[in-house]
């Protein structure tokens, strides 16, 4: 079994109202790597969404404010972020000399708010819809919502020399394609 402590953990940061505003955007995340100056793929994690519907932006929150940005800089990279106009405050605490250290949280709980997200914006999906699928065989691919089955979407993907319709549950999409 593998140890708990091994796996990714996550700094919770608050938000200052233009970090909120580049959430709503779809920008927040490419500003928070820049900041940071980390690459593209440094894990970072939005507990909100913003797609389209019927050509309306529908926002989603779970959590209005915060960010969370993997762990594995030096703390002083994170502690940075508040001199930003991103970021209001990264999540820390006074050790016993009071120096400040980083409060972080384990894997599993940010799993579990990304679960929850995906199951709040699976409930509006609807064919039409350009979608991701962050799951399963056709993880990583876009296509088109054809038709919603109860829990399952049936999805088009166009590839070079192959059409398929697949039946996917909705909980696998991502809807920001």
């Amino acid at each position: 079994m593998a140890d708990r402590r091994d796996g990714t953990t996550w700094v919770a940061l608050e938000l200052t109202r233009l970090g909120e505003q580049l959430v709503e955007k779809g920008s927040f995340a490419e500003e928070l790597r820049r900041a940071l100056d980390v690459e593209e793929e440094w894990p970072v994690f939005i507990p909100a969404r913003v797609y389209e519907k019927n050509g309306k932006r529908i926002p989603v929150h779970l959590m209005e404010g915060y960010a969370f940005v993997a762990t594995g800089l030096d703390e002083v990279r994170y502690f940075r972020l508040e001199q930003t106009k991103l970021v209001e405050q990264v999540m820390s605490s006074r050790g016993s000399r009071g120096i400040r250290r980083l409060e972080t949280i384990h894997d599993g709980h940010i799993s579990d708010l990304r679960r929850r997200l995906n199951e709040e914006v699976a409930a509006d999906i609807i064919p039409g819809m350009r979608v991701l699928v962050t799951d399963g065989v056709y993880s990583k691919l876009e296509g088109v919502v054809k038709d919603v089955e109860g829990d399952y979407a049936v999805v088009y993907f166009e590839l070079r020399s192959l059409k398929v319709f697949s039946k996917i549950p909705k909980v696998f999409l991502d809807t920001t394609a």
